[in-house]
This record gives structure tokens, sequence and C-alpha cells, in this order.
């Protein structure tokens, strides 16, 4: 009967671990055509039902459309006269692809994709939210479109610089009618899903999403993510910037005017991610005029371009609990890569760098694991004695602990101490767009994809077996070491379609953890291996 518990909870224990890791790491796909369902603000909200994004749609432009190309080292950017707005914005600097001849990566893509659309709501005049404008400045670092609706004569002004990813766009408007106009500026933000398909059949269900786009955005000071379901969010003040993500990509849109009585729109319906700011009410006197500046950031998810903007866009990388461990660790990879000039490589010295760093702890927990299985006899004979009272049977383990000088958490505590570093290790190299179509060697020629042969998997999982046999067993109960050689066929499963980097990073951890083990058994160190092989 006791056997039969421990199994169970072995299992159970497995799956849990399993439901942890799908729910953290692999990401859902988003479904296609759900009804959307209203949540509640992440932030102070107001009790007034959500307006619909949709409503800020516009209709078909009026006349041709004419577009103003831009380029530099970093983007290409068209502007369209329909709406005066950003109609493609492509990454010079990343493709699609691996392939020579595949298209630049263009975060703006699809035709019904837009960034900071110009509307008006709540408007006391008729605003036409598909103006046409007439482009009537262009230089080297900006561009100027025109229009006019109801009175009011709209200029937008975008200008960048060489060396970022980040635009800013100043909206003037100036009213020449004989009356007081008011109403609330909006800039509309619409992206789609781009997930993946992946591979089909038995493993489906260990394929994480690619590619998939969340809501993220600073409201007091504190970054959100608004859910991947679908539905619709208001939140209302405070809120410095809000954007579109995906694992390697962003596109926020900045305010430079903080201000009580803003809003920030989001709506999640089917495919369609639409994220709409809200300005306070802005009230322009007759013949009189009033200007916004805001900030556009359209590019790869790199610290250093985000930090850029002055108001705290790299916190969109997302490190969960151990960004202060999560920095100085992607620090230290990119100088070992700029020694390197290999990302792959440098993943295999942060890797060892890592493991030489907590040796002592594991050279710790290896010794009292390797103690406790030494006086597993002991404890065996102590159960059968004692096995109908256990407070005399605890009483004993006790004194069998002191007398060999063991400490039954002595093998676990150091285990747990390294682990925050080795999560965010992971993190790091999950989010880093340092490793997006990075060669390593060979055929591996982007770490960022799954092993296209699934070669490195299977040898973790190789090594994994090792790692567990290699391992001081603290129990003889044969149930539970055969769930225990369970683990490694699973955790293959899970790496099959994790990221090569990624991949690389644990099965060199796990190598030098089975080389750790074999040595402690044999009571080995370094220096005794070196003397072998003169």
């Amino acid at each position: 009967m006791n056997q039969e518990k421990r199994a169970l909870l072995a299992a159970g224990l497995s799956f849990l671990v399993f439901l942890l890791w799908y729910q953290f790491y692999a990401k859902p796909r988003i479904p296609v055509g759900v009804p959307p369902v209203v949540s509640q603000a992440a932030a102070p909200t107001s009790s007034a039902p959500i307006a619909p994004v949709a409503a800020n749609l516009p209709a078909v432009p009026v006349g041709p459309e004419q577009l103003t190309v831009i380029s530099n080292d970093f983007f290409e950017a068209a502007f369209s006269s329909h709406g005066g707005r950003i109609k493609d914005f492509k990454l010079k600097k990343f493709k699609e692809t691996v392939t020579p001849e595949s298209p630049l990566v263009n975060l703006l893509g699809r035709s019904d994709e837009r960034m900071a659309d110009l509307g008006c709501q709540d408007c006391n005049f008729p605003f036409n939210n598909a103006l046409n404008y007439s482009l009537v400045a262009h230089t080297q670092d900006e561009v100027t479109f025109e229009g006019e609706t109801g009175g009011v004569v709209i200029r937008k002004s975008y200008r960048w610089a060489p060396d970022k990813y980040l635009l800013t766009m100043n909206i003037s408007l100036h009213n020449q009618t004989g009356q007081m106009l008011q109403g609330k500026m909006t800039l509309l933000s619409q992206q789609r899903q781009q997930t993946t398909a992946g591979r089909k059949g038995l493993l489906s269900f260990l394929q994480p999403a690619t590619n998939v786009r969340d809501f993220v955005y600073q409201t007091g000071g504190k970054v959100q993510r608004f859910g991947q379901k679908d539905g619709s969010e208001n939140v209302l003040g405070g809120t410095a910037w809000g954007g579109i993500e995906d694992q390697y990509f962003f596109t926020a849109l900045i305010t430079r005017r903080l201000a009580s009585d803003q809003s920030l729109q989001l709506s999640r319906v089917g495919d369609l991610l639409s994220l709409n700011f809200v300005t306070p009410v802005v009230t322009i006197p007759p013949q009189g005029g009033h200007q916004e500046e805001f900030s556009l950031y359209l590019g790869p998810k790199d610290r250093l371009y985000l930090a850029q903007a002055g108001v705290g866009l790299e916190q969109a990388v997302d490190y969960g609990w151990f960004g202060l461990l999560a920095v100085p660790i992607l620090k230290l990879l990119q100088f070992f890569h700029s020694v390197v000039k290999n990302w792959g490589v440098a993943i295999i010295l942060l890797t060892v760098f890592a493991k030489i760093l907590l040796n002592p702890l594991t050279i710790k927990s290896m010794q009292q694991m390797k103690e406790m299985q030494r006086i597993q006899p002991e404890m065996q004979k102590l159960k059968e004695k004692y096995g109908n009272d256990k407070q005399r049977l605890n009483v004993e383990v006790m004194a069998l602990f002191k007398l060999h000088k063991v400490n039954p958490m002595g093998g676990c505590l150091p285990m747990v101490l390294q682990m925050p570093i080795y999560i965010a290790l992971y993190k790091v190299l999950y989010n880093s767009i340092e490793i997006y179509h990075a060669p390593f060697v060979g055929f591996y020629r982007d770490l960022s994809a799954p092993d296209p042969f699934f070669i490195l998997p299977l040898l973790l999982g190789v090594a994994m077996v090792l790692q567990q046999k290699l391992t001081p067993q603290t129990s003889v109960d044969p149930v539970q070491k055969q769930m225990m050689m369970i683990m490694p066929i699973m955790f293959t499963g899970f790496m099959l379609f994790l990221p090569l980097g990624l991949v690389l990073y644990i099965f060199i951890n796990t190598t030098m953890s089975v080389v750790q083990q074999y040595m402690s058994q044999r009571d080995l160190r370094w220096r005794d291996l070196l003397h072998i092989s003169s």
C-alpha cells in the first residue's frame, strides 16, 4: 500500500512539473474568432463602459494613396497619405528567416496593421478618420503631413535619428472656425497575431507557440501585461507607454505628458490586437491651436535601444522575478560574444562560468547526498525495527543523522540556492534578441529555432539518464527510482521544440553535472584527472 501511495505521489509531482512548465514557458496558442469577454482593468478603472476600439477604425480614405519612403541603416519606413500614418516598417538588421533571400522583418506588414492612427473621441465637431493628408515637408530626418477636417488643420510630423528605432511624432491642431472645439485625441495601434503553425502529431502539445503577440504597458511605474484571452481592458491615468510585443520585437507608443484623466484601451478579438491611447479632453479656442508630442518605438527587444526612450521601456523584456540576476547575466553573455564572436560559443562559456561559480555549492550538495546514500541501510533497519512507533523512529533517525554528521536538508539546500541563477539564465536565453537567427556551427544556423534534427535534445536526454544513474539515491523505494528515470524522457520531450540556444545551455550544464557526479563518486579532483592524463 505504501508503495502505491509513493507511486501516485511521484506521478502527481511529475504531472505538476509538466503543468508548471507548460503554464510559464509554453504559451498557448491564441484562438481565432472567439467572441470578446470584458475583463476588469489591472489599474484603477472607471465604472463607465469601455468604448470599443473598433469604433475608431477609419473608413476607406478618399483619393489615391501616396507613399513616402525613408531609409537608414536601421529601418525602412513607408508613410501613407491615407491618415498620414506609417504603413510599413521594415527592420534592416533582421530577416524573417535565415535564408539569404528572406524578406526583412516588417512590424506593420499586413494591410490592416497600423501605428498611432489619429482619431477623435467625444468631439463636438465632425472628425474624418479617413482623412487624406498631403506631404508638405520631407528632409533627411523628418517628414510632415497636413490635412483638414471639420475646420481643423492637422499637421503630423515624424522625426528620427540615424542610430535609433525611436521616432518622435508631433501633432498640431489649428482651429480655423469661430467656435470653441473640444474632444479627446486618440492614437490607435493594431497588429495581428503571427503564431506559427509548428509541427503536428503526437508531440504537438509540447510545441510552444512562437511569435505570440501580447499587450504590455507601464502604469503607476509598474509594467503590466494583458492576458491572452479575448476581451477588453481600460487603464486609466498614469500610463507612460503601451505597446504590443512578441518574443523578439516590440512596437510601443510613448506619451510625453502624463495625466490622470488619460486612458489606454486594450482589445483582443480573435487574432486582432488593438491598442488605443486616449488623451485628456483637448479644448481649442477659435483661431487657436494645440500640440501634443509622442514617441514611437518600433524595433527589437534590445535593452540598449529600448533604454534610449528614457521611460523604462527596457522593462518590456520579461525576466520575471529574476531581473536583478538576469541583467548582469545578459551583460556577461554579451562580453563573451565580444571575445569569441559566436553566440553559441558565448552561451557555452557563460554556462561553464556559472557552473564553476556555483561549484562549491554543488560539491556540498553532492557530499551530503552521498552521505545520505551511505546510511540508507542503517535507516532501513531502523524502519524495520521501529516501523510501528513513528515517534521513536524519528528520534532514532535524528540520532543517526547526528552521529554521521548528516543534514537531511544538506543535499537540497545548495541546489535550491542555485535555482535562481539557473532560472535567470533560462529567461535570458529564452528572451534574448541576440540569438535571433544567430548561427552556431554547421547546419545549426539559427540559435532561436528548435534543433531541426532533434540531435541536441536527444543527447540531453542521454546526459540526464547518466546524471540520474550517478546521482546518489537517498531512497531504496524501487517505484520511486523508476519514476525518477521517467523524468529525463519528459524533459527530452520538452526540449524538442525550444530554441536551440536554450537547449545548448541546458545540455552543457547537464553534461558538466554528469562529470561532477562521476568525480564525486570516485573522490576525484581536477588535479587528479590532470595527473592521470599525464
